[in-house]
């Protein structure tokens, strides 16, 4: 159920933050100059992050590192010689799999990958490991030391968390899992007991992660965003013990979000945002993909319309994917520097 309408947030947005990344002499004066706060790279490497962090200090903006369960190459630098403990999906699934992989149209027939689906069957192109692994769990706690352990470094940020067909993971280790967990409940329907299943562990996964980077460094913080969409619930968001929570407001492809959903969108985000945890802020994330030659691009009036829509729907914090796209476009470096800009403390 939709939150109650809200009005604009009192003075504008307050928090900018694009996932991205580059030479850091590069990119983080350019972003500052647009008026990002934050930057959340996908680069765990210690070097790499002491020389983005030290140029981020000049320019005060604070920098997060990334976490994926579609990261095989942090896995196989980790656990060598130990296969990937991938998520599963059944034969309905894969072949939609097979026929989105092989779809080589421009925009892939509307496919919207890990967004809210547009064809009847969509699943997320890329392999993800499987949150009810206790490797995978212990993968991350390792890789969240290693972040942390770099002197300035704002936190952590978690990306990718979720399931391949947006509902479930299907192989042997969920499916038992599952049967542990459902003894332990009252008789329910099938289907509503695996979606239920499979949000509360993601979210506990998702949790103890976040209680992890915290131990380690009390000072951390934590944020992410929602995604692949999980479509019994898409704006759980706020289950999430998370400083900010991004979920997605407006996302890349057509057909493009009209913007009262965009609003409606909002007003879940920002206006439920501590319905579970105090710490939480909620944040809306924009997808901008300035890709021309593969998928119509969002003009300055369709992002102008989309930046009002979240403030007009309560927002006060935004995150776009991607930092670069932003940066790449002149007209799109001056949408977001008229909402976002302003002189730095």
């Amino acid at each position: 159920m939709l939150a109650p309408p809200t009005v604009p947030a009192e003075g504008g947005f307050v928090q900018l933050t694009g996932w991205g990344g580059g030479e850091p002499e590069v990119i983080v004066p350019q972003a500052a100059e647009v008026g990002f706060n934050e930057i959340i790279v996908w680069n765990s490497d210690g070097d790499y992050l002491r020389r983005l962090v030290g140029v981020g200090h000049r320019h005060g903006i604070a920098i997060y590192a990334s976490l994926s369960l579609s990261d095989m190459s942090g896995w196989r630098k980790r656990r060598p010689g130990i296969e990937p403990p991938l998520q599963a999906m059944n034969a309905e699934e894969d072949a939609a799999l097979e026929r989105i992989a092989g779809d080589s149209s421009k925009g892939k027939s509307r496919y919207q990958y890990g967004g809210e689906p547009f064809q009847p069957i969509e699943v997320l192109t890329t392999p993800l490991l499987c949150p009810h692994s206790t490797g995978v769990r212990e993968f991350f706690e390792g890789q969240i030391c290693d972040i942390l352990a770099v002197p300035g470094v704002r936190g952590v940020a978690f990306d990718f968390f979720g399931y391949r067909n947006y509902r479930c993971c299907r192989c042997a280790r969920s499916v038992a899992a599952f049967e542990a967990w459902l003894r332990r409940q009252p008789p329910q329907p099938p289907e509503k007991a695996l979606e239920r299943f499979s949000l509360e562990t993601l979210v506990e996964f998702t949790n103890a992660l976040a209680r992890h980077a915290r131990s380690v460094r009390s000072d951390a913080k934590v944020q992410c965003h929602v995604y692949p969409v999980f479509l019994p619930d898409p704006l759980y968001g706020n289950r999430l013990d998370v400083d900010y929570c991004g979920q997605t407001a407006a996302w890349y492809f057509e057909p493009f979000w009209g913007p009262e959903k965009i609003r409606d969108y909002s007003r879940v985000i920002f206006g439920q945002e501590k319905k579970h945890f105090s710490r939480a802020e909620g944040v809306a994330l924009v997808g901008v993909y300035n890709r021309p030659e593969l998928y119509p691009v969002k003009g300055p009036d369709r992002l102008t319309q989309e930046l009002d829509a979240i403030l007009q729907g309560g927002g006060d914090r935004v995150q776009v994917c991607s930092l670069n796209d932003v940066l790449k476009d002149a007209a799109t470096r001056e949408v977001f520097r008229r909402f976002f800009q302003r002189p730095r403390p």
